[in-house]
């Protein structure tokens, strides 16, 4: 775990974003939870990087899959993103989801796209960090057994490693392209 400067200084460009901005942002805890890379993925790792990161779930059936539509295309409309741009997928259902099906499912729409797996204390203290909601609903109509409601925005960490920016569903693609070009235009 590493500790926060005292002090974080607002972003320059925040009256710029399109995005719900995090003012001053917020301090994000390090953590490392394995991956579809074949190595954890680990957030002190990425400093200088922007990180784009999703709590969902491989069998979601709405939510999660136009989200990873969209951010497809945010992804192909920046010039050569993967230096400095990470897409990473955190699973809230790791009863279900294991590394291989997650990277099957993240390789869909973009094989540079990153998902991570935890369970337990770990996966439940970063999604408090985020604030991010997710409670199973069980579907006795559903040959999934049970349904997974949760919070569906994305949030982009800024290359010191804070939460800079929350981006809720449904936000225009345009508007996180815009925001991610002005901010990779800084790094």
């Amino acid at each position: 775990t590493t500790t926060p400067p005292a002090t974080i200084e607002p972003l320059p460009y925040a009256d710029e974003l399109r995005g719900a901005v995090f003012d001053p942002p917020r301090p994000i805890a390090d953590f490392s939870f394995p991956s579809t890379t074949g190595a954890n993925f680990t957030l002190s790792e990425h400093k200088g990087e922007i990180i784009l990161i999703y709590f969902g779930y491989r069998s979601c059936p709405d939510f999660c899959p136009t989200t990873f539509a969209e951010l497809k295309r945010v992804y192909d409309a920046l010039d050569e993103p993967a230096d400095r741009l990470k897409v990473v997928f955190v699973t809230v259902d790791p009863e279900r989801d294991d590394l291989e099906s997650l990277g099957l499912y993240t390789h869909a729409f973009q094989e540079d796209f990153i998902a991570v797996r935890e369970d337990g204390t770990a996966l439940q203290e970063l999604m408090d960090e985020f604030g991010v909601v997710a409670e199973k609903r069980e579907r006795s109509d559903s040959a999934m057994g049970y349904l997974i409601d949760h919070t569906a925005s994305v949030f982009l960490i800024g290359p010191d490693g804070n939460l800079e920016v929350q981006y809720l569903y449904g936000t225009d693609y345009r508007d996180l392209v815009h925001d991610l070009r002005l901010m990779l235009d800084t790094i």
